[in-house]
């Protein structure tokens, strides 16, 4: 639970200190950094890719995952969701259409963005902090840039993210065991690729449907699964091979077997 709970705080904080040093903060950072920011996300993202198992699934999974997200249209439902929530508290922003969709988009990124996603399960099936810290990293100086412009809004997303997180986090702890390297593999994979359409959207290059693509993350895993019975193999459960017993193959038995005389 490191993961989770750093980010959200990353992103409290980050907020909170742009809301108070917002005019110390020259525009040309506050220009500047989004698209430091997109680089790593593509970066970090490209890296990930190359971990694929079998691609033939993690293309599978990203294109029936994307066209589930466009029929269920998850983006616009998000949307609606912040809409009423605004509505609700009879915020002075309520009318202020611009400041809506910025806050939207926000929370989107923060709460939903893939690498939030993808580094909460990875966390809690490997116990990697890796992607999450990484992300801490860069939620606090977000934090700090869009504090300057939408004051404590940016604070309050931290606690929906901390939710979100953790529950992502439980789920995987407990599927954990049931888990092949394979499995473990393609998913990394699959959240890559988001990665880099999520970086390809920070810098502005194309504005790629995210939020669409997550449901891609639902099912790569109990596809990869029909994919190594069916087609490559199924391998042992990851849960399996810490209990399996018996010497490496690699390594000679013991008693003398691998011994040589002189």
């Amino acid at each position: 639970m490191i993961g989770p709970i750093t980010d959200s705080c990353a992103l409290f904080v980050g907020g909170l200190a742009g809301t108070l040093f917002s005019g110390f903060i020259p525009k040309r950072v506050k220009e500047t950094l989004p698209l430091i920011f997109g680089v790593i996300t593509l970066c970090m993202g490209s890296t990930l890719v190359n971990k694929a198992s079998a691609l033939p699934v993690v293309v599978m999974a990203l294109i029936v995952g994307s066209v589930i997200g466009e029929l269920v249209f998850a983006e616009s439902f998000l949307a609606k969701c912040i809409r009423a929530l605004f509505r609700l508290a009879k915020s002075k922003h309520c009318g202020n259409e611009t400041y809506i969709v910025n806050i939207i988009t926000l929370v989107s990124a923060f709460c939903f963005g893939s690498m939030g996603i993808f580094g909460a399960i990875n966390e809690g099936i490997t116990g990697s902090t890796d992607i999450l810290l990484t992300k801490a990293v860069l939620d606090l100086f977000s934090g700090i840039v869009f504090g300057t412009l939408f004051g404590l809004s940016v604070s309050l997303i931290a606690i929906p993210q901390f939710a979100i997180l953790a529950l992502l986090y439980a789920s995987a702890a407990f599927l954990a065991p049931y888990m092949t390297p394979g499995m473990l593999s393609d998913f990394t994979a699959c959240g890559g690729v988001i990665f880099v359409a999520t970086g390809l959207r920070m810098c502005g290059i194309k504005i790629f449907p995210v939020i669409n693509m997550l449901p891609s993350m639902l099912i790569i895993m109990p596809l990869s699964a029909l994919w190594a019975r069916y087609v490559g193999g199924a391998p042992p459960y990851i849960g399996m091979q810490r209990h399996e017993k018996g010497p490496h193959p690699a390594l000679p038995p013991r008693g003398g077997a691998g011994k040589t005389r002189r």
